[in-house]
């Protein structure tokens, strides 16, 4: 499954994706995949409306070591110039408590909007895995039974083909969960 195939990745008002050369190396056609889905992903982050880009982008800034040497600067320098006679706002520091408490609403709403983001953006990473992966099961299903009938017409004997043969048959993926599912709650209930 290539992203760079002959039409991957083509959507309505967008030029179809070139077809892969055979002879494109690996890292080649690995860098036009990884560009195809940046692309994507700047397009998405681009109709995503101005509040969200910014919550986004203030939560990014914000989780960064400047803002925290920024902060230790400004409350070092607040305490020091109130523990002068040109106190503003004495001890207790009631005006810094207030703003500081703002700060960290604020804040957190802003963490909490980039946290949903990048919840929706892991989401629709783990449902392109999830589908690649049951294409890719396909695919191997395919060419496994298609080796099974040319093992046959090469006459390789049955033992040697068992094994191949075991596993040419489509994969219920709701089997699998169930079994999943099964194995945690044993597990649960055993510890």
């Amino acid at each position: 499954m290539q992203l760079a195939g002959p039409a991957a990745g083509s959507r309505p008002g967008q030029a179809p994706r070139r077809a892969a050369p055979a002879s494109e190396s690996i890292e080649e056609l690995t860098r036009s995949n990884i560009e195809a889905i940046l692309q994507l992903e700047r397009e998405r982050q681009a109709r995503r409306p101005w509040a969200y880009r910014l919550a986004a982008s203030i939560a990014g800034f914000c989780g960064t070591a400047p803002v925290l040497w920024l902060h230790a600067v400004f409350f070092i320098s607040w305490l020091a110039f109130n523990a002068s006679p040109l106190a503003f706002d004495p001890y207790p520091f009631t005006f810094l408590t207030m703003v500081v408490s703002l700060e960290a609403i604020f804040l957190s709403f802003f963490i909490m909007i980039g946290q949903n983001i990048a919840s929706r953006e892991n989401e629709r990473r783990h449902q392109l895995d999830l589908q690649i992966n049951l294409l890719n099961e396909r695919e191997m299903t395919a060419m496994l039974r298609l080796m099974g009938k040319v093992a046959d017409k090469l006459q390789i004997s049955a033992a040697d083909q068992a094994e191949a043969r075991t596993f040419a048959h489509n994969t219920d993926p709701l089997a699998l969960l169930d079994q999943i599912v099964s194995a945690e709650r044993a597990a649960r209930q055993s510890s």
